[in-house]
């Protein structure tokens, strides 16, 4: 499935879209479609990676499952949460270099309110 929706990123977009969108009374039937769509991620594991990745940034700070980089110099400000099903980053600044913050692969972006999405890949590529 992951190869099929690798070509299509429209298709993986609309239908993660979909279950976004679902009202608070489909919570199960959104689950039950995002576990097909989607392979858990290792919490533990990421909140390493991402720690070890920047915690020799001064701008840096960890809380719990929560990383935060706080650039008062360049006016950024950088939010990553990571849960069991995704990571969520929410930042100021969209740089090619979004890599140093997120050292990871096989990535798909998703901005809901914008209509934005790409294959983190895509975006270093650029």
């Amino acid at each position: 499935m992951g190869i099929l929706l690798k070509e299509s990123p429209y298709n993986l977009f609309k239908s993660l879209e979909s279950i976004y969108l679902l009202d608070k009374a489909s919570v199960g039937y959104g689950k039950d479609l995002l576990d097909q769509i989607i392979v858990p991620i290792d919490k533990l594991k990421f909140n390493k990676l991402i720690y070890d990745k920047n915690k020799d940034n001064d701008f840096y700070m960890k809380i719990g499952d929560n990383h935060r980089i706080i650039n008062k110099y360049r006016k950024e400000e950088t939010n990553i949460q990571v849960k069991n099903s995704h990571i969520l980053m929410k930042t100021n600044i969209i740089s090619k270099n979004i890599q140093k913050f997120l050292p990871l692969n096989g990535l798909f972006a998703c901005d809901f309110e914008n209509k934005d999405y790409f294959w983190l890949e895509e975006l270093v590529r650029l």
